[in-house]
């Protein structure tokens, strides 16, 4: 009997880590997307700065790695306000992360296997296949606030934060329909509103109150 509890409080202790580390996964998450906000500003908006843009995919690559432990931390805390709800989100919010991920990975190679082929000449953007009119970046990547912020919401996290993060959704639903539609005007400033601003404001505040919770 005594070692069957032995075993319940290392599986607890467990998940109480991993809880811990999605919550500095989602601090983390803000530091390096603020640092990849500034870098493009400062050396990769023109697409002159080669090292500079390709510092910056990587960066955002890194960004959405991050957003996977959060991701699955979020579920792990919030499940028992609804599992079916939260496995769904946890589910859809890995498959953007991995998305995003592979999309922000996809572009620094084409570049470097554009460069190759035909040196001194100035790169091309390259749409991704693994993110197609930013269906992970805004599309599945706003599914997931919107499935989560609710459940956060029955789960007694700030009030203040869930409504942080509905306006995440509503403007990830913005840059979504924008890039649908082609609408550049639509698209850059609600990239901007997520990278810069809302989304690593949440997720500074999530990955603090999720390591409060662990």
């Amino acid at each position: 009997m005594a070692r069957w509890y032995e075993r319940v409080s290392s599986r607890d202790v467990s998940d109480r880590s991993f809880v811990r580390f999605g919550g500095l996964a989602g601090i983390l998450l803000a530091i390096t997307s603020w640092a990849a906000v500034i870098l493009y500003y400062t050396a990769a908006a023109g697409g002159q700065d080669l090292v500079g843009l390709e510092t910056f995919r990587l960066l955002y690559a890194l960004t959405a790695f991050w957003a996977l432990f959060g991701i699955v931390a979020v579920h792990w805390v919030v499940r028992s306000q609804g599992e079916a709800w939260s496995f769904f989100a946890a589910l859809v919010g890995v498959v953007a992360s991995i998305g995003t991920t592979a999309s922000s990975l996809y572009q620094v190679a084409a570049t470097r296997t554009f460069l190759v082929d035909s040196p001194g000449r100035p790169v091309a953007a390259a749409a991704s296949p693994t993110d197609p009119l930013n269906l992970m970046t805004f599309g599945l990547t706003g599914l997931w606030f919107l499935i989560v912020n609710p459940l956060l919401w029955r789960a007694r996290f700030p009030r203040p934060l869930v409504a942080l993060g509905f306006v995440a959704v509503a403007d990830l639903l913005v840059g979504f329909l924008g890039a649908l539609s082609a609408q550049d005007a639509l698209v850059t400033p609600a990239a901007v509103v997520a990278g810069a601003v809302g989304g690593p404001l949440y997720w500074l505040w999530l990955g603090i109150a999720l390591r409060r919770r662990a």
